[in-house]
Parts: C-alpha cells; structure tokens; sequence
C-alpha cells in the first residue's frame, strides 16, 4: 500500500477508534499516518539525492569533456 492509502487508513482508524472510544484503535491510527508521512518524507528525500546525484554526474561528464577539448 502506498503512503497516501497507509495515511487514509490510518486516518480512518483514528476516526472509528475516537467513535467507538477505543483509544488503542485510535493510537494506532495516529501511528500508522505518522508512518506514512515519515515514509513519505523519505521518498522525498530520496528524490532530491537522486536528482543532486545527476547534476553532479553531469557537471562531472562537462568537466571531462572540456578538460579533453
């Protein structure tokens, strides 16, 4: 399940847990979109390495062919 499907559950285990007044049911919802947003901050992160990672292979490919000229 993908970070926006484990947020949506999560948050619909909070709201039946406060319903019904099952606090464990509510914990556990509050936990389970933490982890979903955490998960998604990681991605992000991933994203934004991957992305820094390209632009210094290419300034790296630049520097090599102007270094050959």
């Amino acid at each position: 399940m993908g970070t926006t499907g484990e947020n949506i559950e999560g948050t619909a285990k909070e709201a039946v847990g406060e319903a019904l007044g099952k606090e464990d049911l509510e914990r556990e919802g509050e936990q389970q979109q933490k982890k979903a947003q955490k998960q998604e901050e990681a991605e992000e992160m991933q994203e934004a390495a991957d992305h820094k990672a390209r632009e210094a292979d290419g300034h790296a490919g630049a520097e090599q062919a102007a270094s050959n000229e």
